[in-house]
């Protein structure tokens, strides 16, 4: 029998299935019923103004083991580099706020998770830089967006058209894994961007949420595993001052509205910011409880990443019977970056002459009217836009969900690209 939570999501995904969220949502039944038996309420600890705004003794010791053990830092990791803020997003938005004033900006490469142009461009008014790879000498496809070579072209020329444009750059942001990709980032690729950052005296920023949700991928065995920018001796490329690592409970935790991450920097001064970015002392002892219940801790990691295969490969399944492209070299994450391209094109149009570069915005509308009636026909996908795609068609499609839940919304998709397919748009 279903469990009460999975079965109100099929329940709910009657009317609307949503697959364009990169949440987690399949092990919440475990992750609550943790929560339940072991929240414990410690009024002198918890309820008062304890420390400051800092974080939780109790969780700053155990992120510090965990980020020594589970992300192999190479120099150790000291509590007073850690940084409790509000999610990932508050602690990039917190981050970007100390690193820039107004109109500077950070060098992201593309696509990137949408929820960057919030962090990077609400409160501190800083500048996007999107990196591009589809003009840069050698392009051939998406596997170089992790070519060493091809990123230092693409962030040279970033730097390049900002300084064109009078913006002066203080930094390079990262999602690693990737979002919406779902690839881990090579070593080499990680040294030659820390390389750049440094000889251009900017900021590295890393968003490693997805850091330990990157499970097997049987249809490609030779991914790239994990390897975060801690476990890396950086100092003959860049100051480590300037690299700074986010980390947050909402992804890998199955726990997106608890709102809490954490920020690792060796530089004092961006610690400023700290004083109105309280998370909740009883939420950080919560996690706190999860990251030390080894036993627990290991047992939900392994199945996390079991599950997260599995749905993977119903979505790959069914992407390949119906002959839909995706970004077959994924391997971590809840996502994968699917092309629906041959959906806003006629039979009669000629792609050559009608091409996606020389057309862009032609289909980038066709892209929102496929978005727009996929959505009425009560599936939600994640729209290539929101991600800075470079080529209208793309789609970020979150696997993630109770598996009846997958199975309505993939027969919705396929139902309504025949449609689409079949009346064509003119």
């Amino acid at each position: 029998m279903a469990s009460s939570i999975s079965q109100g999501l099929v329940d709910e995904a009657v009317a609307k299935v949503f697959l364009g969220v990169a949440e987690n949502l399949l092990l919440y039944e475990d992750i609550s019923t943790f929560i339940k038996n072991n929240l414990t309420i410690s009024p002198d600890d918890q309820f008062g103004y304890g420390v400051g705004p800092r974080g939780s003794p109790r969780l700053k010791k155990a992120l510090t083991s965990s980020f020594q053990n589970n992300f192999d830092a190479e120099r150790p990791i000291r509590e007073e580099n850690l940084l409790i803020l509000p999610g990932v997003g508050g602690a990039l938005d917190a981050l970007a706020w100390s690193i820039c004033d107004d109109g500077e900006g950070i060098i992201i490469p593309v696509p990137f998770w949408s929820g960057i142009s919030q962090g990077v461009g609400e409160r501190t008014r800083g500048v996007m830089i999107p990196a591009i790879y589809q003009s840069i000498e050698g392009y051939q496809g998406l596997d170089d967006l992790f070519d060493p070579e091809i990123n230092k072209k693409a962030l040279e020329k970033a730097l390049q058209q900002a300084t064109k444009d009078n913006v002066k750059v203080k930094g390079v942001m990262l999602c690693n894994p990737h979002n919406p990709l779902g690839r881990c980032c090579p070593v080499e690729t990680l040294r030659e961007i820390a390389g750049f950052c440094g000889q251009h005296n900017l900021h590295l920023i890393s968003d490693e949420v997805f850091a330990m949700s990157v499970y097997d991928n049987l249809e490609v065995p030779d991914t790239v595993p994990f390897t975060s920018v801690l476990a890396l001796d950086l100092e003959d490329k860049i100051d480590p001052r300037n690299v700074h690592v986010a980390y947050g409970m909402g992804k890998d935790f199955c726990a997106a509205r608890f709102r809490i991450g954490v920020l690792h920097s060796r530089n004092e001064a961006e610690f400023l910011f700290s004083v109105l970015g309280w998370v909740p002392y009883i939420v950080q002892d919560m996690w706190a409880s999860i990251l030390t219940d080894d036993e627990f801790r290991i047992d939900f990691m392994h199945k996390n990443r079991r599950l997260l295969a599995e749905h993977s490969e119903i979505l790959t399944a069914f992407l390949r019977e119906y002959d839909i492209p995706y970004y077959s070299k994924v391997n971590a994450g809840v996502f994968a970056w699917v092309s629906l391209q041959r959906y806003l094109r006629d039979k009669s149009e000629d792609s050559a002459t009608n091409s996606f570069k020389s057309n862009g915005q032609f289909y980038r509308e066709r892209e929102m009217t496929l978005w727009d009636r996929l959505l009425a026909s009560g599936v939600g996908l994640g729209l290539g836009g929101w991600y800075s795609s470079e080529e209208p068609g793309w789609f970020r499609i979150s696997f993630a969900v109770e598996k009846e839940a997958l199975r309505i919304g993939l027969e919705r998709l396929i139902k309504t690209l025949r449609q689409v397919e079949a009346e064509g748009w003119k």
